[in-house]
């Protein structure tokens, strides 16, 4: 099939704006986010209104938050919202506590003083570094200090240099999800075992799945679904709930199983790929999508806007578990072609 189309990024998020001074670019961020995400470990302030997370990287995290996010990392959030817990402060709000709770029962976090947690202040970066190297097990004042925990986090490869003393960069949400990110493939004390070695696979890991497009035209694209060659699973319907692309609706046609997607080709002359299971054809207005693009791309000399599409799916297992699935897909035409367009 001859190649129309240019992928300038595809996330498929089941696999897997830069701001000067910061010590993480937003769209590092972004990537770090939508992994722990997609992990189970992550979550945004809110919700768009198709369900996308809306993560806020670009604010302050405060102590409340950060010792959340820090619970969620270990996986341990059902434990921490499951257990009894009893702290020494009187200034945790309600949702907090099962967090600071879990947190302060295993080591993991302290108080301003006896009483006070502080819940509302904004962590610092040494503050965050250091309740992520106690979850390694390494102990502020004896392996680090917690007021320079970057020497031993930058020693571990967590972080990189840029959280020194001599940084004057905010430390954002951002970097929260970075740092987060980084620590999951590192061995704990005395151990080979990493965070992400102890963790529970989640639903939407059980299959592994790529999206592409096979075919596109004047304001149409279809885009296929196919397991990952080592996907554990496949799914057994796979639904398009909604889509837009870069915010303007999508009318949608669907092929949401194996045996439509084959049919579907056969009609058309053509022969599916064994491991597509579904098959979702969107419908557009492609000069509005256009003029509202955010973002242009230049080649050989041609400046072509880039269309971003979101989908809210739903994957449904052999077992009947059914898995949200968000996607996010950036491409740019430079003609058409394919199949069916």
């Amino acid at each position: 099939m001859k190649k129309i189309l240019s992928l300038i990024l595809a996330l498929a998020l089941s696999l897997s704006l830069a701001v000067p001074a910061l010590a993480v670019e937003e769209d590092q961020g972004e990537q770090a986010a939508w992994e722990l995400y997609y992990l189970g470990l992550f979550r945004g302030t809110d919700t768009d209104d198709q369900g996308f997370p809306v993560f806020s990287l670009d604010q302050a995290p405060t102590r409340a938050q950060s010792v959340t996010m820090l619970v969620r990392l270990l996986g341990a959030e059902e434990e921490a919202l499951a257990g009894t817990w009893t702290v020494p402060f009187q200034d945790v709000p309600d949702w907090a506590l099962a967090y600071v709770g879990y947190a302060y029962d295993n080591g993991l976090t302290t108080g301003r003083s006896e009483t006070v947690f502080d819940p509302n202040t904004t962590v610092s970066a040494t503050e965050y570094l250091t309740f992520v190297l106690r979850a390694l097990g390494y102990a502020s004042g004896t392996d680090f200090q917690w007021d320079s925990a970057w020497t031993l986090s930058d020693q571990l490869g967590i972080t990189d240099g840029s959280y020194s003393g001599s940084s004057t960069a905010p430390f954002l949400r951002a970097d929260v999800a970075v740092i987060s990110r980084d620590a999951l493939s590192v061995a704990k004390k005395g151990s080979k075992e990493t965070i992400l070695d102890t963790l529970p696979a989640p639903d939407n890991q059980r299959c592994l799945w790529q999206m592409d497009c096979v075919s596109a035209g004047r304001d149409q694209i279809f885009l296929a679904v196919t397991a990952a060659k080592d996907s554990p699973e496949t799914y057994t319907k796979f639904t398009v709930n909604s889509a837009t692309v870069n915010g303007q609706p999508c009318e949608i046609t669907q092929y949401s199983t194996s045996k439509a997607v084959t049919d579907f080709y056969k009609k058309n002359g053509e022969t599916a790929n064994r491991k597509t299971f579904a098959l979702a054809q969107l419908r557009y207005n492609e000069r509005a999508a256009n003029e509202a693009a955010k973002e242009t791309v230049q080649v050989s000399g041609s400046e072509y806007p880039v269309l971003v599409y979101k989908l809210n799916c739903t994957g449904t297992l052999k077992d009947g578990t059914q898995v949200e699935e968000l996607i996010l897909l950036s491409y740019y035409f430079d003609g058409y072609g394919g199949p069916f367009a």
